[in-house]
């Protein structure tokens, strides 16, 4: 028989006490009979990474919920920088490249956009570099609906491509087929 992992035991423990809730430390701890400050150490240590993986979603203190995207898939680019954003309350662009492993253009967009829908707000003070301070707090991250919106219109865009070429191709065959048939009358 083989043997589970430690962090697998977690895992299954938190999932089947979150259901489709959430799960405290506290209640996984006594879930797995943790009795010393080193086993709860070793257990918020593996929640933490976890969380980190994209395995477990931390929505607050001590408190773990399944991922939203399911099991197994780490969180996008987008969650991650909303994440980073929410936890240091205060940020630069750099950091968000530095933390969210994102691109300097990619960060600087997701902060504007965040600007324009009301959730951060840019302090800019002369001669240091700006710094973004969280003003609307949510647990989940606000939808990129103008991300949304171009990935629809190139979307379209290759959907309309692909169509007049399939057109294309029908045409060409039925003139093959009526090639064929005043082959065969004749």
């Amino acid at each position: 028989m083989a043997h589970q992992s430690y962090a697998k035991t977690v895992l299954t423990k938190a999932l089947e006490i979150a259901g489709s809730g959430n799960a405290s430390c506290g209640d996984i701890s006594s879930a797995l009979f943790v009795q010393t400050r080193a086993q709860h150490k070793r257990l918020l240590n593996t929640l933490s990474d976890l969380s980190r993986t994209g395995k477990l979603r931390r929505v607050g203190q001590g408190v773990y919920a399944a991922p939203l995207g399911g099991i197994g898939k780490p969180p996008s680019m987008w969650q991650r920088m909303w994440n980073l954003i929410r936890m240091r309350k205060r940020v630069t662009v750099d950091d968000l490249v530095e933390l969210g492993e994102v691109s300097h253009a990619y960060a600087l967009e997701c902060l504007q956009i965040l600007v324009r829908r009301g959730y951060v707000r840019k302090i800019q003070e002369p001669g240091l570099k700006g710094i973004w301070v969280v003003v609307k707090d949510a647990v989940e991250a606000p939808e990129n609906v103008d991300k949304a919106a171009k990935l629809r219109e190139l979307r379209r865009k290759k959907k309309e491509t692909i169509t007049g070429k399939l057109d294309a191709i029908d045409n060409a065959v039925q003139s093959v087929r009526n090639i064929l048939q005043n082959l065969e009358d004749e």
